[in-house]
C-alpha cells in the first residue's frame, strides 16, 4: 500500500464528517423558535451545504477521484464562511466546538482539492482512471474522524438546547 493510497480516502470522509457538523448546525440555527431571519437563512444554508458535502464525499468514495473540485473548493469555502457567520448570529446556541471541527475538516477538504487543482494547473496528468481505496486508510480516517465528529455533533445538540440560565435540560426515566 502506498501513501497515496492511504491517503485517498481522508478527503471522503473529512467532507462526510465536515456534513454531518454542518448540517447539524444548519438545523439548530433552524429549528430554535428564538432564531430570526438571518439565523434560518444561514441554517438553512449550512444544511444544504452538509448535506452536499455527504454527496460529495459518497461520490469521492465510489470513483476513486476527486470529482467537481472547483465546485467542492467553493463548497467548502462557503461552509467555512457560513458556520462562521453563524457563531456570530446566534453565539449562545452555536457549539464552538462544532464550528471549530467543521472548519478544520472543511480546510482538509479544500486543502486537498486545492492541491488538487494546482497540480492540473501545473500540468501534471489528469488522473481519470479510478484508483482502489486502501481500507486501512479509510479504517483510520473513519476512526480519526469519528473521535472529532461525535463530541461536536453532542455540543451542537447541548448548545440548541441551552436554556436562558446555561443549563442543559437532562431527561431522565427514572421512577417509571
Amino acid at each position: 500500500m502506498t501513501a497515496a493510497t492511504f491517503v485517498r480516502s481522508w478527503p471522503s470522509v473529512s467532507a462526510w464528517g465536515a456534513g454531518l457538523i454542518t448540517a447539524a448546525l444548519g438545523a439548530g440555527a433552524i429549528v430554535r423558535s428564538d432564531s430570526g431571519a438571518v439565523a434560518d437563512g444561514l441554517g438553512i444554508g449550512a444544511v444544504v451545504l452538509g448535506l452536499a458535502a455527504l454527496a460529495w464525499g459518497g461520490a469521492v468514495l465510489s470513483t476513486g477521484r476527486l470529482v467537481v473540485p472547483r465546485l467542492a473548493l467553493g463548497g467548502a469555502l462557503a461552509s467555512l464562511l457560513v458556520v462562521s457567520a453563524l457563531m456570530f448570529v446566534t453565539p449562545a446556541h452555536t457549539s464552538i466546538l462544532g464550528v471549530a471541527a467543521a472548519c478544520v475538516l472543511l480546510v482538509v477538504v479544500g486543502a486537498t482539492v486545492a492541491v488538487h487543482l494546482r497540480r492540473l494547473r501545473d500540468g501534471a496528468p489528469a488522473d481519470r482512471a479510478a484508483k482502489p481505496m486502501s481500507v486501512v486508510g479509510l479504517l483510520v480516517a473513519a476512526a480519526v474522524l469519528s473521535v472529532i465528529v461525535t463530541p461536536a455533533l453532542g455540543a451542537t445538540q447541548d448548545a440548541v438546547l441551552m436554556r436562558d440560565d446555561g443549563t442543559v435540560p437532562v431527561i431522565s426515566h427514572e421512577g417509571h
